[in-house]
């Protein structure tokens, strides 16, 4: 069946409700969104209410990078006080999403939950609390009595948790498509398997973008094309030092309830479905692949590579040999849509890793039977934060990338301010702190926490 080949990442039953709708190829529209995750998806639809023609370019499937491997989580909690205000706009939008889109999402208020291994942790998790209580108002701390009664399958003893109730979880994938599909309703048009090449100036403004499959001309770019964005940026004279990590992810056969809330703690990421599946992932913990292209902006991530350096593996292996044959074999423009759909594999020593942690840290979790395990490329920002930004020195051109791994649930709001942007509006303040040039003039801080 090629739909479980092509959506590997996604549950099955999830893979029994999407489905294409082919469209025209336009010479022109008002604006061209790059990128089919969440961010793309949302660009499109809010652009597309305000009026806007819009055509969204995508080399593989609307979901089929990481906005459809991710691990579903919509929180609030612990985010880095530079994004909470994004991430409270996005949450007050996720529950009336489903209705205001007229399809299914997946979106479940079930809280979230990180739980302190230690009282060092307890502590930091208690002073992001009191820093951010007047716009994170439903997160509180939970003590341990507290904490054994909110997850009484949990077997390891806690000094306590921080839980925020009104946090809520979503399928990827159905969310992302739903998005892409409301756009649709609403006149946008979304090509999928092509992948654009270029974004074309004149005279320093934007006039469109170039595809594999012919030129779209236009007057105003989202560029959200997740991973591949620097590429889009370098030839405008924009610097996005960007670099990815890869991230494994397991789905289990539907059990007994564990966790309601999406659970962070012991280097586990859990999220128990409606159906009773679980999402297992190892927290804090990713593979770097590298590559001649992961030298690229090296010097803005080392300091945080070494900092957390048991959060990382270095792996030189099958991607290297891909990078330097790409760069012999094809033009720079071709590198963008090859390959089409990447191999992106799992580690497999890590997901039997998290499966074993997971059986450990929940009494009925031993029998846990795995079902599939799939990886995604993160893409990352040496802070940590996104970038939302028009920067004025390309005219009409919008960049919503860089969101390090927690972008899925702030996507329904990057949507509407790209839209505000592309109406000629000022940014608002909960974009403010996104800024390209962040990077340029060296005023950009530390993660919040590690990438």
């Amino acid at each position: 069946m090629p739909a479980l080949s092509l959506y590997s990442h996604v549950p099955d039953d999830v893979i029994a409700r999407l489905g294409p709708r082919p469209c025209a190829f336009p010479s022109r529209v008002d604006a061209v969104v790059i990128g089919g995750g969440i961010v793309g998806a949302a660009c499109a639809y809010e652009l597309s209410l305000k009026g806007l023609s819009v055509a969204l370019v995508e080399r593989d499937k609307i979901a089929s990078q990481q906005s459809g491997r991710n691990w579903g989580f919509v929180r609030t909690q612990y985010r880095d006080p530079a994004e909470l205000p994004l991430a409270v706009e996005a949450l007050s939008i996720w529950p009336t999403l489903e209705r205001e889109l007229g399809r299914e999402i997946g979106w479940r208020r079930s809280g979230c939950v990180f739980v302190a291994e230690n009282e060092a942790e307890y502590e930091t998790f208690a002073q992001w609390q009191a820093a951010t209580r007047d716009i994170a108002s439903d997160a509180r701390m939970l003590n341990r009595d507290q904490t054994c009664d909110l997850l009484p399958a949990l077997a390891s003893k806690v000094p306590g948790a921080l839980f925020t109730p009104s946090d809520g979880q979503a399928e990827p994938a159905l969310a992302t498509l739903a998005l892409a599909r409301a756009a649709e309703d609403k006149g946008a048009l979304i090509l999928e398997d092509c992948g654009a090449l270029a974004i074309e100036t004149a005279g320093g403004r934007i006039t469109g973008v170039l595809t594999e499959h012919g030129l779209i001309g236009c007057t105003t770019v989202v560029c959200a094309a997740g991973a591949q964005a620097h590429r889009f940026l370098k030839p405008l004279g924009l610097i996005l030092p960007q670099q990815i990590v890869r991230s494994t992810v397991s789905l289990t056969a539907p059990m007994a309830e564990l966790s309601t809330p999406c659970f962070c703690g012991f280097g586990l990421g859990l999220r128990q479905r409606a159906d009773g599946s679980c999402i297992l992932a190892a927290d804090s913990s990713s593979d770097i692949d590298v590559t001649l292209d992961s030298m690229r902006a090296a010097g803005y991530f080392l300091p945080e590579l070494l900092r957390h350096r048991k959060g990382f593996a270095l792996r030189l292996g099958r991607p290297f040999i891909d990078d330097v044959h790409a760069r012999i074999a094809l033009p720079e423009q071709e590198r963008l849509v090859t390959p089409r759909r990447p191999r992106i594999p799992a580690n497999a020593q890590k997901a039997a890793d998290t499966a074993g942690l997971f059986a450990r840290l929940f009494e009925g979790a031993g029998q846990a039977r795995i079902v599939k395990s799939w990886a995604g490329q993160i893409d990352v920002l040496p802070d940590a934060l996104p970038v939302i930004d028009a920067p004025p020195a390309v005219p009409g051109l919008i960049v919503a990338t860089g969101f390090s791994g927690h972008g899925f649930g702030l996507g329904p709001a990057v949507g509407r301010h790209v839209a505000r942007l592309a109406a000629g509006e000022q940014a608002g303040e909960a974009i403010r702190p996104f800024q390209l040039d962040r990077f340029v003039k060296g005023a950009y801080s530390r993660p919040h926490a590690p990438l």
